[in-house]
């Protein structure tokens, strides 16, 4: 039974990183992903290979949101530096009943 679930587990790790990698760019973080917990036995050897290859995914996968995050970062910081239209002093709103 444990190839059968790590297979299922790597299939699962295999989309998750897809579905990031497939994001449209700045949207990489907002990818809905489930905590996870390896199967109780140790990965068969059959599966190696095919091991090696998620995690190379999930590599690409954590750079690619590495990457949109810091853009965010980096856009988060250019619209703090915009002066704002009014100062802070000043009434936002107007009683015109009284």
């Amino acid at each position: 039974m444990s190839l059968d679930e790590w297979t299922a587990m790597l299939d699962r790790l295999e989309q998750d990183a897809g579905r990031i990698l497939a994001a449209a760019p700045g949207t990489a973080a907002d990818a809905d992903i489930a905590p996870w917990t390896p199967p109780a036995t140790p990965l068969p050897a059959a599966l190696a290979d095919r091991a090696r290859h998620v995690v190379e995914l999930q590599r690409s996968a954590m750079e690619r949101t590495r990457a949109d995050l810091e853009g965010l970062r980096q856009h988060l910081g250019a619209v703090s530096r915009v002066p704002s239209t009014r100062r802070p002093e000043e009434p936002a709103y107007l009683d015109v009943d009284g």
